[in-house]
């Protein structure tokens, strides 16, 4: 089976941006471009895949979900000064070019977020088995017995059948997408069942913690429990759909469902399409090459960064290059 390597793109570089933050060339800040390659670098020559794909936010990418929840994401105050900002645009461009020269696919679609588009990649590749690159817990409801997830944050690989912290609980990821649709997530803004926290959702439905269970299952195990607790405001506001700014109904599930339900991921047909090209055509080695990779390393002062041996810029390439050879053969092959 092709092993593919599919990486949180902005996840990433924004892990390099705010960490490696002394690496400059000619006054530009490379820390966030070096991190990112050197990252990429390393899982390539520990994991020896097939195929890598990087997918991006774009900067639109909460419209979608803001069409039928106005209030998604409007939390997340702009921190980031103008000339933080130009930076971390400026290090997204050089890495796509990168990407280029590395053979390594990547995608951004307009008003689509990153989480919609490694959902549906993941979806259509069932002849690949996929490491994802995301401290995103979101992504972890697409684990499965083809996809698995590596998180930087944890520097943890999780498989089919492992369990994910949610704060103080560890569930299993199979879970998370019912978790999330009834807890909300501050993060995005999205509300939860009112005074149905962490410790009062494993009480009523410890099931949560080891079996699969859905949201009718949720709601027909309230209703009973709601006959012999009949004042138990957490189980009221479930049945009722209530949050902290109102009594919402069945609303509530499918509006959380449609925000948080990563199977139905949340991309236009032409997105789909595009997604589907970049999972089954070949890339055309014309213009790219290794020359022009190591042009780039030298304009970008990333050499001076390596470690000081001889062999050091040879190391760092080799895993792009086997890399190369791999893509290239698959596209003689396809055209043959």
């Amino acid at each position: 089976m092709i092993k593919t390597l599919v990486i949180d793109g902005n996840n990433l570089l924004k892990i390099g941006v705010c960490g490696v933050k002394d690496f400059y060339n000619n006054g530009e800040h490379v820390g966030g471009i070096w991190h990112f390659l050197n990252t990429t670098k390393r899982f390539l020559d520990e994991g020896n895949y097939n195929k890598v794909v990087v997918c991006w936010d774009n900067e639109s990418n909460s419209t979608q979900r803001r069409l039928f929840y106005p209030n998604y994401k409007l939390n997340r105050r702009q921190a980031n000064t103008e000339e933080q900002l130009h930076s971390f645009s400026y290090q997204k461009t050089r890495v796509k070019q990168y990407l280029e020269e590395m053979f390594i696919r990547h995608i951004e679609i307009d008003d689509c977020e990153a989480d919609d588009i490694i959902a549906y990649y993941c979806k259509i590749s069932k002849d690949e088995h996929k490491t994802i690159f995301s401290s995103d817990r979101d992504l972890t409801q697409l684990i499965s017995e083809d996809v698995s997830i590596y998180s930087p944050i944890t520097k943890k690989h999780y498989k089919n059948g492992d369990m994910i912290k949610m704060c103080d609980v560890e569930i299993p990821h199979y879970n998370i997408k019912t978790w999330k649709i009834l807890s909300g997530d501050k993060s995005d803004n999205i509300n939860g069942i009112y005074y149905l926290g962490e410790k009062t959702l494993v009480k009523l439905f410890p099931e949560l913690l080891d079996k699969e269970v859905n949201i009718s299952d949720i709601l027909t195990k309230g209703e009973l429990l709601l006959k012999e607790d009949k004042d138990n405001p957490a189980l009221k506001n479930l049945l009722s759909g209530r949050t902290k700014d109102g009594i919402f109904g069945d609303e509530y599930y499918e509006i959380n469902k449609k925000l948080v339900d990563l199977s139905e991921p949340l991309i236009s047909e032409e997105g789909k399409e595009l997604v589907e090209s970049y999972y089954s055509e070949s890339m055309d080695p014309d213009g790219r090459g290794h020359k022009n990779l190591i042009r780039m390393m030298m304009e970008d002062g990333l050499f001076k960064y390596l470690p000081k041996r001889d062999d050091a810029w040879v190391s760092f390439l080799t895993p792009f290059l086997k890399l190369t050879r791999k893509e290239k053969n698959k596209f003689k092959n396809k055209k043959n």
